[in-house]
């Protein structure tokens, strides 16, 4: 990426992450049943999703005024909190990358609700809110690269964490794209995919379905876990959102046996949505 980057920007290309392994009970002491893993990816909006949604309607709530979607100012609630938790405790995953995380405090809070370890994030320039990723393993260490700097939807970073499952390093990596520059993120993100550190998993929000052309180089690096399941265009497509947050896996280290897409009410565009894939690590 030929930018400069201020010294606190690179920072966050060579430091690690806030590792925070609070899980009470051992993954079975690194293990899973059967060998399977289940993998799972969640936009969380900040906790808010769309606040007034009769405003746009001319509804009681705001006489035809846009509704509030703007993660930075929606307003999130113990209550809202623990319903995404409880959403995510019905897929019961054994790791999950999280996305538009408003500070670390909602990633504690969903971590401390399910007993999971975690590590969170930030977007650079915009401290408010960020990446995280939750495991039922120990996360032996985190690291964050940017992907993307400037444009109208601001700075991302791509988050990095290893872990061990069944013996084997495992790499999870979870972005949330913006619609610019879409290339230079797709080339970033595909050079930490590093088969000599282990099978990896890529998720995120993509901000555009696989299909979509630039999509190309991580469809012919990684496989899309709907499209190695059979007749996945039906679970695996939101009847509201597409497929925007998907999941990648390592074709060569890994075989996909179930994927799905999550979604929460109410089914607007700001609602929480995320994928889940049942996969298992190939020897």
């Amino acid at each position: 990426m030929n930018k400069w980057i201020p010294i606190f920007m690179l920072a966050l290309l060579l430091g690690c992450g806030n590792v925070h392994n609070i899980r009470t009970i051992d993954a079975a002491a690194g293990t899973v049943a059967n060998g399977e893993l289940k993998i799972m990816t969640f936009n969380i909006r900040a906790a808010g999703g769309m606040q007034n949604p009769l405003q746009g309607a001319g509804g009681k709530s705001g006489g035809g005024l846009p509704p509030i979607t703007n993660p930075g100012i929606v307003e999130e609630t113990r209550a809202s909190l623990t319903r995404i938790a409880t959403a995510i405790k019905s897929i019961d995953p054994d790791m999950i990358g999280l996305q538009e995380v408003r500070g670390i405090h909602q990633a504690k809070f969903i971590a401390q609700t399910l007993n999971l370890n975690y590590v969170y994030a930030v977007h650079p320039r915009e401290h408010w809110w960020g990446l995280a990723v939750l495991s039922k393993f120990k996360i032996a260490g985190a690291r964050t690269k940017i992907v993307n700097l400037g444009g109208r939807h601001g700075d991302r970073i791509a988050l990095i964490c290893s872990m061990e499952v069944n013996g084997r390093n495992l790499m999870v990596v979870n972005v949330a794209f913006v619609p610019e520059n879409f290339k230079e993120q797709v080339s970033e993100t595909l050079s930490l995919v590093n088969p000599l550190e282990g099978p990896t998993v890529l998720l995120g929000d993509f901000s555009r379905p696989p299909e979509y052309a630039q999509m190309k180089p991580i469809r012919e690096t990684l496989m899309a876990a709907c499209e190695a399941v059979p007749d996945y265009e039906g679970p695996c497509i939101d009847p509201v959102h597409g497929k925007v947050d998907y999941i990648f896996v390592d074709p060569k280290r890994s075989t996909v046996l179930a994927a799905a897409s999550v979604s929460m009410p109410p089914q607007d565009s700001q609602a929480p949505t995320g994928a889940w894939a049942l996969m298992k690590l190939i020897d």
